[in-house]
């Protein structure tokens, strides 16, 4: 067993220098932001009391987690499952709790779905006596549910999906399969070993007519010893990118029989004598995933502030070459290029984060009306989400990538932290929906506010632009305008006003020669996403201005300072970062440009003294962050020594496959091949 030569006690080091510099020198008060970020001082507190509790746990416990088989990972969430669902009924806690405890165990258990899926579907899409029957059930955690909506051969295309519901008008049941390869369920989370009840979205057939797309729920496993139950066949899905302590599951059904009240029937129903009828608009079956895409913009803040926080810490801490050749080896964070890797990266996790708070004070507000079925409440949120999960998610798998190369060679290990995110976050892309899907269905909503636009009809808020004139918006000549966030706000509109009516004018000129509504679509598609992304910047500077804008009278002069100067670089970022489209729509020119990144060079200077501080208000426990490179303390170097003696092949000096092949060659006693 390698044995420590130097100090592998960071508990007995103080806090690197360098961190406590950069902490005594922030312009604002760390707690504070925190406290935003949180939704209140209270909050703050309770999340305090709970990582008091949870952390201390045995448990959770990040020691080790790297060196787990697939199965032992398993295990070891579901172990974390158990107690949080322990804790949850041993001490009441709120559904707010809940959701914090998942949060500071980095949401590191086997059976979220339950929770985040399962339980809103049964709360959405149930009638009262359903609720009655299945809810408390769930709610108890009696019976453990997942969500069984994609398919082999269809994920994003719903309407396509092959498993079937015929309605037994005799039995007075339904009978569900799965009868292609392509048609059995996959992915689900908790599916493959965990989930007793699934509910499962399947076509509807009664006397052989096709009722569409309606939601089942099915028992899977036996609740006495867990195996399967008759006609089903399931299991795990095997080794992914990331999230391997998910059992990510597939599922085939044979001639399963269900009774006809396990239809979910709060948006149609079927009678005993086999009359279907629709009771609210059958888009309502999705807002359970519109909820869920809203919580992903959740998930990319927490993850994408997580890795920043950590790249900060470390960048602060890691010293490397000169700037100045006859001084001493400077901290990487000095140097202008690792500040443009960093600093974009943590203005858009505020950015995210403010879109996030946004879409989830909207969905609370108009719960009651998306469930009733307003259609046209239904259609606007459906564009917005689907528009906010992919760029959101587009934005942080992106920066995080840039994140861990920022650590150098030291970010290629797991034990960074950044390169385990950058893992896990890839699912974000992909999972309700991919993400170029979600741009065209926003561009089609899209597409037909233009349309309403341009005939002077009602447009909904966060399209309103289209109907504003925007050609007489002033340019950028200054520094002091690049600045004004207000102004740059309406070169955004600007450009994707513009955009938006190219590609309407483009496809429009395909329809007008003739050419098939579906070949017109696929023609123009690539240009049609681009205009949904230039929509979807455009909403994220919106939601990031108004969210600064909203705190100027509740926060310190000087957070409200450190917060516009993040915002403005994230508006100036993305601008450069699209300038095409901006010189294109003649929002902006070639000169100006020069402008716009001379401005942001500004601002990373201005950002660097609170760099540090604006990362750390994240304020993630070093246990939920699980990366040496990023804890509070600064102590990088003896962290990575003690992981490194903790690597299970340094429990002897000597590995046995020496004896089997290394020393026969090394003596030359090794037998000829």
């Amino acid at each position: 067993m390698a044995a420590p030569v130097f100090n592998t006690n960071t508990d007995s080091l103080p806090v690197n220098p360098d961190l406590q510099k950069e902490r005594a020198t922030a312009s604002f008060n760390v707690l504070e932001l925190t406290h935003i970020l949180d939704g209140g001082a209270e909050i703050t507190k309770r999340r305090k009391e709970l990582e008091a509790l949870i952390l201390s746990d045995p448990a959770f416990s990040s020691k080790d987690l790297l060196y787990l088989t697939k199965s032992e990972q398993y295990e070891n969430a579901l172990l974390r499952s158990v107690k949080l669902v322990q804790w949850k009924d041993k001490y009441k806690w709120s559904q707010e709790d809940v959701a914090m405890a998942q949060q500071i165990n980095n949401s590191t258990e086997a059976i979220t779905l339950h929770t985040d899926m399962f339980i809103p579907a049964l709360q959405r899409l149930t009638s009262e006596e359903q609720r009655a029957k299945w809810l408390p059930l769930a709610l108890k955690h009696n019976i453990i549910g997942t969500y069984a909506q994609t398919e082999l051969g269809h994920g994003t295309n719903l309407r396509n999906l092959e498993t079937t519901a015929t309605f037994d008008a005799k039995m007075d049941e339904f009978v569900l399969n799965t009868p292609k390869i392509t048609s059995m369920k996959w992915w689900p989370g908790a599916l493959g070993k965990s989930s007793t009840h699934a509910i499962v979205l399947a076509q509807l057939v009664i006397a052989g007519k096709h009722h569409g797309l309606q939601a089942f729920i099915i028992q899977l496993r036996s609740l006495e010893d867990h195996t399967p139950m008759p006609g089903i066949t399931v299991g795990d899905i095997g080794p992914k990118l990331g999230l391997n302590y998910v059992d990510n599951g597939f599922l085939i059904l044979k001639n399963v029989r269900i009774p006809r009240e396990n239809m979910l029937m709060g948006n149609a129903s079927v009678s005993r004598d086999g009359q279907f009828k629709q009771l609210k608009s059958d888009k309502t079956n999705y807002s359970t995933m519109m909820y869920v895409r809203v919580m992903i913009t959740r998930w990319a803040f927490g993850c994408l502030a997580g890795s920043v926080m950590i790249a900060m810490r470390y960048s602060a801490v890691r010293r490397q070459l000169y700037i100045d050749p006859k001084a001493g080896e400077v901290q990487i964070l000095d140097y202008q290029t690792q500040q443009y890797k960093l600093f974009p990266a943590l203005a858009s996790a505020f950015a995210i984060f403010f879109t996030s708070q946004k879409l989830i004070s909207d969905y609370n507000r108009e719960l009651q009306n998306l469930i009733k079925g307003d259609k046209e409440l239904l259609a606007e949120y459906h564009s917005v989400t689907s528009a906010m999960k992919a760029v959101c998610s587009d934005i942080m798998t992106d920066h995080i990538s840039a994140l861990r190369r920022s650590l150098g060679g030291h970010g290629y290990m797991n034990l960074s932290g950044i390169s385990t995110a950058m893992q896990n976050s890839l699912s974000l892309v992909t999972v309700e929906g991919e993400n170029t899907v979600l741009y065209q269905q926003t561009a089609r909503h899209l597409l037909k506010q233009v349309a309403r636009a341009m005939s002077g009809g009602t447009l909904t808020r966060s399209v309103a632009f289209l109907g504003q004139n925007l050609d007489s918006v002033p340019q950028l000549d200054s520094s002091e305008d690049c600045r004004n966030v207000h102004l740059v706000l309406k070169l955004y509109q600007k450009m994707a006003k513009r955009i938006l009516v190219q590609a309407g004018t483009l496809l429009q000129t395909d329809l007008m020669k003739g050419l098939p509504e579906h070949e017109a679509w696929n023609k123009n598609q690539v240009t049609l996403v681009r205009a949904a992304k230039a929509y979807s910047l455009l909403h994220l500077v919106q939601c990031n201005v108004e969210g600064v804008e909203g705190l100027r009278k509740s926060v310190s002069p000087e957070l409200v300072a450190a917060l516009r100067r993040l915002c403005c670089l994230f508006a100036l970022y993305y601008l450069e970062s699209n300038a095409g489209l901006f010189m294109q729509t003649e929002a902006v020119s070639p000169s100006q440009l020069d402008i716009v990144r001379s401005t942001q060079m500004e601002l990373l200077s201005e950002i660097r003294p609170d760099a540090v501080a604006l990362a750390d208000a994240v304020d993630m426990p070093d246990s939920g962050h699980k990366s040496v490179l990023g804890c509070y303390d600064g102590n990088v170097y003896e962290r990575m020594y003690a992981a490194a003696l903790g690597e299970p092949m340094n429990k002897t000096q000597v590995h046995p496959s020496y004896y089997k092949h290394l020393r026969g060659m090394i003596k030359g006693t090794a037998s000829k091949l």
